[in-house]
Parts: C-alpha cells; sequence; structure tokens
C-alpha cells in the first residue's frame, strides 16, 4: 500500500512508511513550514488580456522563495 506523502515530518519514531523528516519535539506552524522547505511568500498579480488591460477578479499567484 503506498503512502502518498509528499512532504511531512514526524516527531521521534518514524511512521510505518519510514518517509519524511525526523525532528525531536513538536513544531509552530512557522517551524514546520520552514522545515519542510514550504516558507515561500505568494504573490498575487492581475492576468492581462493581450492589450494589457486586467481582467478583472482573475489572478495569477507567483511563488518567491524565501
Amino acid at each position: 500500500m503506498p503512502a502518498n506523502v509528499e512532504t511531512m515530518f514526524y516527531v521521534r519514531f518514524a511512521p510505518w512508511h519510514n518517509l519524511g523528516i525526523r525532528v525531536e519535539s513538536a513544531l509552530s506552524s512557522e517551524e514546520a513550514l520552514e522545515k519542510l522547505g514550504l516558507d515561500w511568500t505568494v504573490i498575487q498579480r492581475p492576468i492581462m488580456t493581450s492589450s494589457y488591460k486586467p481582467i478583472h477578479g482573475l489572478f495569477v499567484c507567483l511563488c518567491r522563495v524565501s
């Protein structure tokens, strides 16, 4: 049975699938995001037509790694 794990961590004892990053104690949300490499910033920019007019309500999300 596959684990279907992309990114995760575990505290002290490895799970049955042996995947993830081991940590010694529980992490805060901020620490967890940083440890897993998910501490990027999302920037929204409007989607433009070919004549450079923004399309109301539509945005593209760009990610910047911190």
